[in-house]
């Protein structure tokens, strides 16, 4: 069995996304100087206390690492049509990551400056990798195809 360049970026996916997870993302400074910290399944107020309010950012980044994972369990079998499903699957759910996290920016922002960290941009890289990725299964599949289409008996 082979080891293609597509099955290696699905799982470089899978690890930009779990670095995504346990890293901070923003932090909110208002005009007082309080600071609020944005992490992937929590919220931290300035006053200590923890909210749950934005755990819904890190379900997503645990699905789609989860995806890109049975893309890779899917890539062992050859299966392209379901292969290219699941990265598109992936790369909607990252798309609905940023705007979920726009959303809850917006939100919680009120006058106050963001300042964003690095692990923000992991799950765009994942995207670009998914892409990538979508791409190259799809030239595997249309290579298989043209060298079937060349054994073809004539008449």
């Amino acid at each position: 069995m082979k080891f293609r360049f597509y099955q290696l970026l699905s799982v470089a996916s899978a690890v930009l996304l779990v670095l995504a997870m346990f890293g901070r993302v923003m932090s909110f400074t208002e005009a007082d100087g309080s600071k609020m910290l944005v992490d992937n399944f929590k919220l931290l107020s300035p006053g200590g206390e923890v909210s749950r309010s934005v755990m819904a950012l890190g379900v997503l980044l645990i699905f789609a690492a989860a995806v890109n994972l049975f893309t890779l369990l899917v890539s062992l079998f050859s299966n392209f049509e379901l292969q290219k499903r699941s990265v598109i699957l992936s790369m909607l759910v990252l798309a609905g990551y940023y705007v979920l996290l726009l959303i809850c920016s917006l939100l919680l922002v009120s006058g106050a400056s963001i300042v964003v960290d690095l692990p923000i941009l992991y799950p765009f890289f994942a995207l670009i990798l998914n892409a990538v990725s979508f791409n190259l299964i799809r030239r595997q599949e249309a290579k298989i195809i043209a060298r079937a289409a060349g054994f073809r008996l004539r008449d």
